[in-house]
C-alpha cells in the first residue's frame, strides 16, 4: 500500500518536459535519452518538485517504450533507460517523496483500429516497467492513453510486476478520448481492473477536465487521480505558452477533492511554483470515500450498462448467434462480420444495451473468428459485449481486443471450469455470468441452485474477482418436457435476490420446442420481472417480448414514475407495417458497407458493381458519397475514430479492386499533398489517418513520415510541386517545428498553400505561424483540400 494514501491528498509533481525544453532547446532526440547523457539535469529537475512539496515524483520515461524508442533507434536501451530514470528520481525523492515511473502510450494504434497486438503492447509495457521496478519505483502511473486496450495491457503489465498502479486517460475538448471512449466507460473499465486510482491527465486545463471528473466520479467509487495542464497552449512572442499561473490552477483544488480526488498534480505547463501552491491548497483537503453501490457495471466504448441494485432491468440482445441462421453461418466460415454487425445496429435500435456474441459453429477456429465477430460488433455500436462461449482461449483472446468491461457468459461450478475461467476473468477486468450446476447436474431445488451460486462468489473473492461482478443464471429450462421447469426458475429467482445476487436468464429457453413462442417468451418475462430479475437474454426485435419487458418492469414496481414506459410508448404509436421484401441495389450495399466498415462487403459488391459500372462512376455516386455520410457522422459525434477507421478501410479495399480493374488506365488524382510529422516529433497516428481519408477522396499523398527535418520538406516540395502542405505535431515541445518549415519554404520561394494540426494545435497558432489553414481532424483536412481545388479549378 502507498504511504498516507486515503489519510490525506497527495500532491504529484509537474511538467517534465516544460523544463527540458526550456534547458535543452536544441534537443531532437528521445528526451528519455537524458537519464543516460544528463542525469543532472533530470536530477536537478526532479529535485525542483521535490523542494516545492511533491508527494510523488514521476520518472522521465513517458515514451521510453521499445515500440516509441524504436523511432529514435534506442530499442535496445528501453530497460536500461527506465532503471536509471528510477535510480535519478529515487536520489532526489530521497525519503521525502514516493517514485511513480511514468508509462505513456506506444505511439501505434493497437488491433483492431491498428495494427500492434494486445501482446505486443503488453511484452513492451513489461519490459519497461521491470526496468522502473527495479530501478526503485514506488507504483506506475499508466498516464495519457486514448485506448482502453492499451490502458488494460499497460496496468496489466504492472500488476503482473507487483507494483501498484494508477491509471489515467487522456480526453479531447469533446469530452471523449482520440479513439471515442467516454469518461464513463473508461471509470468503468479501470475500475474493474482494481487500480489503485484512476483518472485523467493531459490534454485541456482544469476547466474541462473538471468536467471529466464528474463524469467519473458519477459511475465509480474508486480514488480519482486528476493532472490537468496549466490551460491550452497559446503563442506569444514565438513561444508556447500556458495562460494558467500558480494560483489559478491551484484553485481548482478544492473542486476535484469534492468529487473523490485522492492524487493531483500537474502536466503540461506546471512548475515548481504551480506544485507548491497546489500543495498548500491540498494540505487542508482530506479525501472523500464513497460507499460502493450494488449491482453490476459493464461498459463499451461508449456505451454503458448498471444491471441489478436499484437499475432498471437490462436488455442483452441474443441474436448474435448462428443458431438457424444460415447467412451467419456463410459469415463465420468465410470470416465475414456483415450479418453480425447488421444484427447489432438492428438490437441496439430496438432498445438491447448490452450484445450477446455467439460463433459456435463447427469447423471454425473460435479463438480467431470469435475476437474478430466481437470487435467488429462493438465498432459499429460501442456497445458493452456478452462473450458467449465455452473455450477459455476464445473468451481470452476476445477480452484482448475488446474495449471496455465485458461480460463473459459463462461457466459453471466443475472443477475445471470455474477454475480455468475465474483466473481470466480476473486479469481482464471482466464479470462472470454463472451457471449453479457442478459436476452432478442441474439441481432442481431452488435453494440448491442459489447455494452453488454463493459457492461462486465465494471462490470468485478468493481469486481476487469482485464478487459484485458475479451475475447468476438462475437456469431457465423448456417447459414442453418438464411442467414444473419456469416455478422452478422463478424460485430460484427469489431466493437469489434475497441473497444479494445480479440476476440474468436466457427467456427464450423457457419455449424450445412449442409453437407460438413468442407468446410463451411474454408470458414468462413478466413473470421473472416481478420476481426481481435484473438482464433478460432476449430477441430485441420482437415487439411483443420488448412490450412485456417494459410493460412487466412497470408493473413489477421498477420503473420509476413509469419514465421507461413512457419514453418509449408515451407517444401516439403506429400500427407496425409487414415487412415488405425489397431489393436493395448493389450501389446503396456497397455505401451500407462502407458505412459499416465491411472492407471484405465493400471489396464483393465493387467487384459486382464493376460489369456494369464505370469506376470513376463508382468512385463519384457511390465511394465519395459514402465517405461524406461517414464525415459527417464523424462531426457529429455519431462515429468515432474506430468507425472511421473502419470506414476508411472498407473504401480502401473498394478502390483496391477498382485499381486492379483499371490496370493501364490510371485515374487522375483530384491533388497533391505532402504530409509530414514534424522534426523531434515521433507521433503520427493523426496525421497517418489524414493520410488515409485524402487518399480515400482520390487525393495522392506523398507521406515523409515522422521525426522529418525542415530541408527534407524542403526539397520534397521543390521536386513534387504539390498542391499542398500539412504539417502534424503532438507535443507542445515540437509544435513551434512548424513555424521553422513554414519560414524555410517561403525563404526558399516555395508559394505553396500550408495546413497545419496535431493535439496540441489551435487555428490561434496556425495564424500565429503564418499556416494558410488549421484542420481540427481528418474530416476537416479532406474538405480543406476539397474548397482548395475547387477555388483553383475556378
Amino acid at each position: 500500500m502507498i504511504r498516507d494514501f486515503g489519510k490525506r491528498v497527495l500532491c504529484v509533481d509537474g511538467a517534465m518536459g516544460t523544463l527540458i525544453q526550456r534547458c535543452k532547446s536544441e534537443l531532437k532526440g528521445a528526451p528519455e535519452s537524458l537519464n543516460k547523457t544528463d542525469p543532472e539535469l533530470i536530477f536537478k529537475i526532479h529535485s525542483a518538485y521535490v523542494e516545492a512539496g511533491a508527494d510523488i515524483i514521476e520518472t522521465n520515461t513517458f515514451g521510453a517504450n521499445r515500440i516509441k524508442l524504436k523511432n529514435y533507434g534506442l530499442s535496445h536501451e528501453a530497460y536500461e533507460l527506465n532503471l536509471l530514470a528510477a535510480q535519478i528520481a529515487r536520489k532526489a525523492a530521497k525519503d521525502k517523496a514516493l517514485v511513480a515511473g511514468s508509462v505513456g502510450p506506444l505511439g501505434q494504434l493497437l488491433k483492431p483500429v491498428g495494427d500492434v497486438s494486445f501482446d505486443e503492447a503488453y511484452l513492451a509495457f513489461s519490459e519497461q516497467i521491470k526496468g522502473l521496478k527495479d530501478g526503485g519505483a514506488d507504483l506506475i502511473f499508466v498516464e495519457t492513453m486514448s485506448d482502453l486496450k492499451e490502458a488494460k495491457a499497460a496496468v496489466i503489465a504492472a500488476k503482473d510486476a507487483g507494483l501498484p498502479v494508477c491509471a489515467m486517460m487522456t480526453f479531447q475538448e469533446d469530452g471523449n478520448t482520440l479513439l471515442g471512449v467516454s469518461p464513463e466507460a473508461a471509470a468503468i473499465t479501470l475500475e474493474a481492473l482494481d487500480v489503485l486510482a484512476l483518472g485523467a491527465n493531459c490534454s485541456t486545463g482544469p476547466d474541462l477536465m473538471l468536467e471529466v471528473a464528474k463524469k467519473m466520479a458519477a459511475v465509480s467509487e474508486k480514488p480519482l487521480i486528476f493532472m490537468p495542464n496549466a490551460g491550452l497552449p497559446q503563442v506569444i512572442d514565438g513561444k508556447t505558452v500556458f495562460p494558467l499561473g500558480p494560483e489559478e490552477f491551484a484553485e481548482y483544488a478544492d473542486a476535484f477533492v469534492e468529487l473523490g480526488t485522492w492524487i493531483m498534480g500537474g502536466c503540461c505547463g506546471t512548475e515548481p511554483e504551480h506544485i507548491r501552491l497546489l500543495k498548500e491548497r491540498l494540505s487542508s483537503l482530506s479525501p472523500v470515500k464513497k460507499v460502493p453501490s450494488p449491482g453490476v457495471k459493464v461498459a463499451g466504448r461508449n456505451r454503458i450498462a448498471f444491471i441489478g441494485g436499484r437499475y432498471f432491468p437490462v436488455v442483452v440482445g441474443e441474436r448474435i448467434n448462428p443458431t438457424g441462421k444460415k447467412d451467419f453461418q456463410e459469415d463465420l466460415k468465410k470470416n465475414r462480420a456483415t450479418w453480425a454487425t447488421r444484427a447489432a445496429l438492428s438490437q441496439i435500435e430496438k432498445g438491447a444495451e448490452i450484445l450477446d456474441v455467439n460463433v459456435g459453429l463447427g469447423g471454425i477456429k473460435e479463438e480467431k473468428v470469435l475476437p474478430f465477430i466481437a470487435s467488429s460488433v462493438q465498432i459499429a455500436t460501442g456497445a458493452p459485449i456478452m462473450i458467449d462461449s465455452s473455450s477459455p482461449e476464445a473468451i481470452e483472446e476476445t477480452l484482448k481486443i475488446l474495449d471496455g468491461k465485458p461480460i463473459i457468459n459463462s461457466t459453471t461450478l466443475e472443477k475445471k471450469k470455474i477454475h480455468r475461467i475465474l483466473p481470466i476473468a480476473r486479469r481482464y477486468g471482466a464479470a462472470l455470468l454463472v451457471l449453479p450446476m457442478d459436476e452432478k447436474g442441474i439441481p432442481d431445488v431452488p435453494e440448491e441452485r442459489v447455494k452453488l451460486g454463493e459457492k461462486a462468489r465465494k471462490i470468485a473473492e478468493e481469486y481476487g474477482l469482485n464478487p459484485e461482478d458475479i451475475i447468476l443464471d438462475c437456469i431457465v429450462l423448456t417447459v414442453a418436457t418438464k411442467r414444473e421447469a419456469a416455478q422452478i426458475t422463478l424460485k430460484t429467482l427469489e431466493l437469489a435476490k434475497d441473497s444479494g445476487f445480479t440476476t440474468i436468464l436466457g427467456i427464450s429457453n423457457i419455449s424450445f420446442g412449442l409453437p407460438n413462442r413468442s407468446a410463451v417468451n411474454a408470458a414468462f418475462l413478466s413473470a421473472a420481472l416481478s420476481r426481481g430479475l435484473d438482464a433478460a437474454i432476449i430477441n430485441p426485435e420482437d415487439p411483443r417480448i420488448m412490450e412485456a419487458f417494459f410493460a412487466g418492469a412497470l408493473i413489477a414496481g421498477r420503473d420509476f414514475e413509469a419514465r421507461r414506459f413512457l419514453s418509449r410508448y408515451g407517444k401516439s404509436q403506429k400500427p407496425q407495417a409487414k415487412r415488405e421484401v425489397i431489393e436493395i441495389e448493389p450501389e446503396e450495399e456497397l455505401k451500407e458497407a462502407v458505412l459499416s466498415g465491411d472492407a471484405q462487403e465493400a471489396k464483393r459488391l465493387t467487384e459486382i458493381l464493376l460489369e456494369h459500372k464505370k469506376p470513376l462512376e463508382i468512385i463519384n455516386e457511390v465511394l465519395i458519397p459514402a465517405m461524406e455520410e461517414v464525415g459527417r457522422r464523424f462531426e457529429k459525434g455519431i462515429y468515432f475514430l474506430p468507425q472511421l477507421m473502419a470506414s476508411a478501410k472498407a473504401m480502401k479495399a473498394a478502390f483496391s479492386v477498382i485499381k486492379e480493374h483499371s490496370k493501364g488506365k490510371p485515374q487522375k488524382p483530384k491533388g497533391k499533398i505532402i504530409l509530414a510529422t514534424v522534426e523531434g516529433d515521433i507521433h503520427d497516428i493523426g496525421k497517418n489517418i489524414v493520410a488515409l481519408l485524402l487518399e480515400n477522396h482520390g487525393y495522392q499523398v506523398i507521406d515523409l513520415g515522422k521525426n522529418v527535418p525542415k530541408e527534407k520538406i524542403v526539397k520534397a516540395a521543390l521536386e513534387e510541386k504539390p498542391d499542398a502542405v500539412g504539417l502534424s505535431a503532438l507535443m507542445t515541445t515540437t509544435m513551434m517545428e512548424m513555424k521553422n518549415v513554414i519560414e524555410e519554404l517561403k525563404k526558399h520561394g516555395i508559394k505553396v498553400f500550408t495546413m497545419v494540426g496535431g493535439a496540441v494545435v489551435t487555428p490561434e497558432f496556425a495564424r500565429e505561424i503564418g499556416a494558410d489553414s488549421y484542420a481540427k481532424d481528418a474530416v476537416e483536412a479532406v474538405k480543406i483540400m476539397d474548397r482548395l481545388i475547387k477555388e483553383r479549378q475556378k
